[in-house]
């Protein structure tokens, strides 16, 4: 589990620092497509950060984790279609600003922008899932802790792992629903 936190975390770290490059419109072409999948990598190790963190709060439950599996490997798949479409039908314009060459995107197909819509809901549905798992074996444990009031540091540490989980899923609430906000904005004018 260390190894995915701190792949998660480097590849993080890259995936914000390669877009800053000046580039030409084929360069742009191949760090756009690693970036897309990059990103979707980074997704899939998330999904099994969390599907590991969820199993656990259920008690190694097999049922959860039949679950939690079927419908990661659901979405994850297609995001990945979703993705491949996306990267296959982007094509490349370089222009000149202000003595910079710059590269821009243009959609062969109109429907990209739509496919990057239905991309970022998929996720927002996955994290909303765990959200409700999470908050619901919380409520539950809050409830089996107030009728056990002797519970201390196992109790505590619990409650601390719930505190994150919700602040983890309140920031990508948050960006998600700006990502979606400009996914809109991009198909409403393309």
């Amino acid at each position: 589990m260390t190894v995915l936190y701190l792949t998660v975390r480097y590849v993080g770290i890259g995936y914000a620092v390669i877009p800053t490059f000046s580039t030409t419109d084929a360069v742009s072409s191949i760090m756009y497509d690693a970036l897309v999948w990059t990103s979707n990598v980074v997704n899939v190790m998330l999904g099994v950060i969390m599907i590991a963190r969820l199993h656990a709060m259920y008690q190694q439950s097999r049922k959860v984790l039949i679950f939690l599996t079927v419908i990661f490997l659901a979405i994850g798949i297609t995001s990945a279609v979703m993705a491949a479409i996306i990267v296959r039908h982007i094509s490349w314009e370089e222009f000149i600003l202000s003595g910079t060459y710059q590269c821009m995107t243009s959609y062969e197909v109109g429907d990209v922008p739509l496919l990057y819509l239905m991309t970022w809901t998929i996720a927002t549905v996955w994290e909303l899932l765990a959200l409700c798992l999470a908050a619901w074996i919380t409520v539950k444990h809050i409830r089996e802790l107030r009728l056990h009031s002797s519970s201390g540091i196992i109790g505590d540490c619990f409650t601390m792992l719930m505190k994150n989980h919700a602040g983890y899923f309140a920031s990508f609430f948050t960006f998600t629903c700006f990502q979606i906000g400009y996914s809109a904005m991009l198909s409403v004018c393309h």
